[in-house]
């Protein structure tokens, strides 16, 4: 989310050397660049979520839930497999969790800006070529 946000701060800063076109032109940009950015986080932290965390158990270091695609999350009984870090399954779930509901409001936020920047590329050339003169 880091890059397209300072994109955009960086296209409100700069309009005295761009033209509004190119203004829009980079603000799809960074929204599509958002829109990769939060696809990834979502399906990363969703993998990473059914995998489970790696801890150590009673064999050693392992992934202890890694088979049992995702079904531990139901299981809160059979977190204790995991030795130490203590409450490294809570953590991860936690974790995992806002950063699945943050993807999912960063994928909304950057889908709104694409279409205002695909509406305004658009539609402002044709729309708003009225001047305007105040004749007193």
């Amino acid at each position: 989310m880091l890059i397209p946000a300072v994109a955009f701060i960086t296209l409100g800063k700069c309009s005295c050397c761009w033209n509004e076109s190119l203004m829009m032109c980079g603000s799809v940009l960074a929204a599509i660049i958002g829109l990769l950015g939060s696809g990834y986080c979502f399906v990363i932290s969703g993998l990473a979520l059914v995998q489970g965390p790696h801890c150590f158990t009673s064999h050693g270091w392992s992934y202890p839930f890694a088979d049992q695609r995702g079904r531990y999350l139901l299981q809160p009984e059979i977190w204790p497999l995991c030795l130490q870090p203590l409450n490294i399954v809570e953590w991860n779930v936690t974790l995992l969790f806002v950063l699945l509901g943050l993807a999912v409001l960063e994928f909304i936020i950057c889908l709104l800006q694409l279409g205002n920047g695909l509406v305004n590329a658009i539609c402002r050339p044709c729309c708003y070529k009225q001047e305007y003169s105040l004749n007193a």
